[in-house]
């Protein structure tokens, strides 16, 4: 079947919480082993769920940005179920600040996990792909790699970097038959957001009409961005690799 997962390895960065959350659950739908590598210790909560109802799903806490910490994970999803075949580079981080409030320390966090964290995570995935003779990178970008905005401007450096990344390794490894693409999301409502949207002042009406304004009628939830990860890990996306997968609900059209 297309959409079987059954007997394949998904590791996802970041799989505890919103976007990275409704990936996991997709792929465990499909009947994949999971292993969710987060650096908020709640995800072993939802591990612990998901194995009473009788899935292989494992938590390892982890921040990407470790080099340690992230060859750690992919050495335990090997040794303890043969192999990876998907990686998620999902994690990611979104503080704002302007170029003025942006110091040093600012900027390398942001760097450090949205980008050098799925360099690192990458780097410890692909030996392993090599030797079973193939796997598959999805990498989580934003519409902010190709847009300004004044107060996103490490988050908009660190989500280019990804979309380069995509293309520069879907070259590099396609002889090893390894795919590497990017979904790019676009306004998420995750329980995150609508947090910092609601601590902004908008309440629950305002920002369901600014979801109306969307050219398709909606805002997109973590169920989509999951849908589109799930397509681009599975055969149906068998000759796909190097590729920027929007999901914006047309709002990149405007």
């Amino acid at each position: 079947m297309d959409w079987n997962f059954e007997g394949k390895t998904v590791v996802v960065t970041g799989g505890s919480k919103g976007i990275g959350r409704a990936i996991v659950k997709q792929f465990v739908r499909y009947g994949a082993r999971i292993v969710i590598a987060d650096v908020a210790e709640n995800g072993e909560e939802d591990a612990a769920q998901w194995v009473q109802a009788g899935r292989a799903v494992r938590f390892i806490q982890c921040d990407v940005s470790v080099p340690e910490e992230a060859e750690s994970v992919i050495r335990k999803a090997e040794l303890e179920f043969g192999g990876v075949d998907v990686l998620v580079n999902n994690a990611g981080i979104f503080p704002r600040a302007d170029l003025l409030g942006t110091d040093e320390a600012f900027w390398d966090k942001v760097l450090g996990i949205n980008l050098k964290g799925a360099y690192l995570m990458s780097q410890a995935a692909v030996p392993g792909m090599i030797q079973r003779g193939g796997g598959c990178m999805v990498n989580i970008g934003s519409l902010h790699a190709r847009m300004g905005e004044e107060t996103t401007m490490a988050y908009a450096v660190s989500k280019g970097g990804i979309i380069t990344l995509t293309r520069n390794l879907a070259r590099a490894l396609a002889k090893h038959r390894i795919r590497v693409n990017c979904v790019n999301p676009g306004w998420v409502m995750s329980d995150g957001e609508l947090e910092r949207l609601k601590a902004l002042g908008m309440d629950q009406e305002e920002i369901d009409k600014r979801g109306d304004r969307m050219p398709l009628g909606r805002m997109q939830t973590g169920k989509d961005i999951a849908g589109a990860v799930v397509f681009m890990a599975g055969d149906l996306a068998g000759q796909i690799t190097g590729q920027i997968l929007t999901v914006d609900g047309g709002a990149s059209l405007r």
